[in-house]
């Protein structure tokens, strides 16, 4: 989310949502959220681009239960096929009930609708969520994958023990953060599924995207639900702000 304040020009996540968060209007975004990605995919996908879209939850709307209707809700209204979804939640938003967000997660991976969790490695109980939520995608924290000069060798280690229990479990694995070729060609090197990062794109409005990745041959034209590999593609992630940035 970005709000584009009147005064203040655009206000990254950081600085919004604990205002939403504090007005208790986190849930309702996300609403519109859901509302605004899954019809901007679908006007995507009308122009042959067939993305899988991730969404950012957080762990307020865990709570509520009403999450799984919301999503479904969305994806009815838009008409966008529920593989084409991706919801992702941080270790830490699960964690006051976990088997309450884990029956949900469930469902939601009943319906088609994929489940990651973000920011992996990063928390105190990696290993237990991995081992009972039901989810589909591991995506790596950044602060492994962007590792600090003379680290490489322990980030590497990091990373590949991370990507060899995700596919032990069943799960694929996402970089974060790959903001150089060298981080890149890491991820590919260990097997990560997926990747995203300021080295395969930054921001840009949703009416630039479909040329953008024309011009890469990526994603046009692919059955639908297809995702390009990490070696040439990053799973696209984010909301549409009001001004239609993702």
């Amino acid at each position: 989310m970005r709000w584009q304040h009147p005064e203040r020009g655009l206000l990254m996540p950081g600085e919004s949502l604990p205002v939403a968060e504090q007005y208790d209007l986190l849930v309702p975004l996300t609403r519109w959220v859901l509302r605004e990605v899954t019809t901007q995919n679908m006007a995507w996908r009308r122009q042959g681009l067939y993305l899988v879209i991730g969404i950012n939850l957080h762990a307020r709307h865990l709570s509520t239960g009403t999450l799984v209707d919301d999503v479904l809700t969305a994806l009815a209204e838009s008409g966008l096929p529920p593989t084409n979804l991706v919801c992702e939640l941080t270790e830490t938003s699960v964690a006051e009930d976990p088997e309450f967000a884990a029956a949900q997660l469930e469902e939601l991976r009943e319906h088609g609708v994929e489940v990651s969790i973000d920011d992996f490695g990063s928390g105190f109980s990696s290993l237990g969520q991995l081992v009972d939520l039901p989810t589909g995608v591991l995506k790596i924290d950044r602060s492994l994958v962007a590792f600090r000069e003379g680290r490489k060798a322990h980030a590497a280690a990091a990373i590949a023990a991370i990507v060899a229990l995700g596919s032990a479990c069943g799960t694929q694995s996402l970089a974060e953060g790959v903001e150089t070729a060298e981080q890149l060609a890491l991820a590919v090197e260990l097997g990560c599924t997926f990747a995203q990062g300021y080295h395969l794109a930054r921001p840009m409005p949703a009416g630039e995207l479909v040329d953008w990745m024309a011009a890469r041959g990526g994603g046009r034209r692919e059955r639908p639900g297809a995702v390009l590999p990490a070696a040439s593609a990053a799973l696209t992630r984010g909301a549409i702000s009001p001004s239609q940035h993702a």
